[in-house]
């Protein structure tokens, strides 16, 4: 869900439900009130809610009815003051009471402490002037109702109903403070949904969110920031999760890198310490005179040339790898037939192999015109790391190298260097190409060398587009193989020489 559709949908509790809510208390506490004031009476419309004083003055008359027909009927009744009292109990459940007035003497008072409404009362027979009135005695307003009648012996009388209306008012306010309390309770209900409602959608995501970046500031990169919804905050989790990830491979890589430059520090210095201690011991030797005569000085001369070549090699290769890792080497690419390149670089390669008393083997199976893109300078570098690498690590008495070039695919030219040396285990295949690896285990191997031809040779063929792997049986020997991308010429130019031809 989207995080407008949650915005829309706080919009609800927010607005529908505290509406309803009030509405509904306003209708129970109105019932409870009215029932409270009028009793039974008046429960069944909506005229208490609109007008409660009309309300009150209608059941005053409603009580007023019923006095008139019992002192038509049987008007000597009113002098049983038993019968007044429990007329008088029934009224007080309306917050009424009535007096009896016969001549001009109060016979029954329904209310104790009423004597100053004596004096407020109208004459018999001025009924009709106080219709619908509203008296008021010292502060409390009270409605009157008259009903005069007359007794058998004579007598003249009137009835009073008198409906004070303070219970009205104090009603009114407590309704007032109650309805005051329910719109407090149910905006406090609704805020605190509210708030449960933003802090379980909105804030428990970004806090979540908060702890995953505290946990990288850390240096803590193995846990995943939880995702809890599909909206814009579980998308941008989900996106903090896959930087994580990214940051942490970043971070393997760097390590894994500093952990390589330290052993490739190490296995630099190692190897520079064997030939350097070599140059040492022979030129002491010299100085000490153990170099007596003109072959011994010649045999140590000519040691310490070629340990210094062997240092200036480790040398030279770690730069050249330096500067390929750094993308420091601008690539010469050319357009090179793959005949002539290959007759040329398999003729120079011949003349060492034949020193070292190693047999070449070449075969070209590609087509006389067919190109590829090179760089030559960087391409012979290729060639002659494998090269040296099959022939330093073949101790066979007849050592035997294969050169092929063939087709690869469709665009492709595939270069296979293969030799009878002794092979490579299975576990060590994988790891060849890396940069000072060594599939002996000791750094004091006589073959020497600075394990980083094959690393140099990969990263070459890389950069050309290609790519370089090997296959390897101990005992039988190893092939390396790569691809260079064919020349491909367009198609305008390619049916041109077809037609010359």
């Amino acid at each position: 869900m989207k995080m407008a559709d949650k915005v829309k949908m706080l919009v609800i509790p927010l607005v529908l439900i505290p509406f309803l809510i009030i509405i509904s208390g306003t209708f129970i506490f109105g019932r409870i009130y009215l029932k409270s004031v009028f009793g039974t009476k008046g429960n069944g419309t909506l005229e208490p809610y609109a007008n409660p004083v009309m309300t009150m003055n209608s059941v005053a008359e409603e009580i007023l009815k019923e006095l008139e027909a019992d002192t038509v009927n049987h008007p000597d009744q009113l002098l049983d003051r038993s019968y007044l009292e429990g007329l008088n109990e029934r009224l007080a459940e309306n917050n009424t009471f009535f007096m009896v007035r016969i001549e001009n003497e109060i016979y029954f008072r329904g209310k104790a402490d009423t004597e100053e409404l004596d004096t407020l009362l109208p004459a018999y027979g001025d009924n009709e002037q106080i219709e619908g009135g509203l008296f008021v005695d010292g502060s409390n307003p009270f409605f009157l109702r008259q009903q005069d009648f007359s007794l058998s012996d004579g007598r003249n009388g009137s009835i009073f109903v008198i409906t004070y209306t303070d219970r009205l008012v104090r009603n009114m306010k407590q309704i007032l403070i109650e309805l005051m309390l329910m719109v407090v309770g149910v905006l406090m209900l609704v805020s605190g949904f509210t708030s449960l409602y933003i802090y379980w959608v909105f804030v428990r995501p970004l806090k979540l969110l908060q702890e995953g970046t505290e946990r990288i500031k850390e240096g803590n990169l193995e846990v995943d920031v939880a995702v809890l919804s599909d909206d814009e905050i579980g998308q941008v989790c989900q996106s903090f999760n896959e930087m994580r990830v990214k940051l942490k491979e970043s971070v393997d890589d760097r390590m894994r890198y500093e952990q390589e430059n330290r052993e490739l520090i190490s296995n630099i210095s190692h190897d520079l310490r064997t030939p350097i201690t070599a140059i040492k011991g022979y030129v002491e030797g010299i100085m000490d005179g153990v170099a007596d005569t003109p072959e011994k000085m010649d045999r140590y001369i000519r040691t310490i040339y070629n340990k210094a070549n062997e240092m200036d090699a480790l040398i030279n290769e770690l730069s050249l790898y330096t500067k390929i890792d750094n993308n420091a080497i601008p690539y010469n690419f050319a357009k090179i037939n793959v005949a002539s390149y290959f007759d040329d670089c398999i003729e120079d390669i011949s003349m060492d192999l034949e020193s070292a008393d190693v047999k070449l083997e070449y075969r070209n199976q590609c087509r006389k015109e067919t190109r590829i893109i090179a760089d030559p300078e960087q391409l012979r570098r290729v060639i002659g790391n494998i090269v040296t690498n099959a022939v330093k690590y073949n101790s066979k008495e007849e050592r035997q190298i294969r050169i092929q070039v063939m087709p690869y695919e469709e665009s492709f030219v595939c270069i296979q260097i293969q030799d009878n040396g002794c092979g490579i285990a299975k576990k060590d295949l994988p790891l060849i190409f890396k940069r000072m690896y060594r599939t002996d285990a000791s750094r004091n191997s006589s073959t020497g060398g600075s394990g980083l031809g094959l690393a140099i040779a990969r990263k070459i063929v890389e950069e050309h587009g290609g790519r370089i792997w090997a296959e390897s049986e101990e005992g039988q020997g190893t092939l390396i193989a790569f691809t260079l991308k064919q020349y491909q010429e367009p198609e305008s130019r390619a049916e041109e020489e077809k037609e010359r031809s």
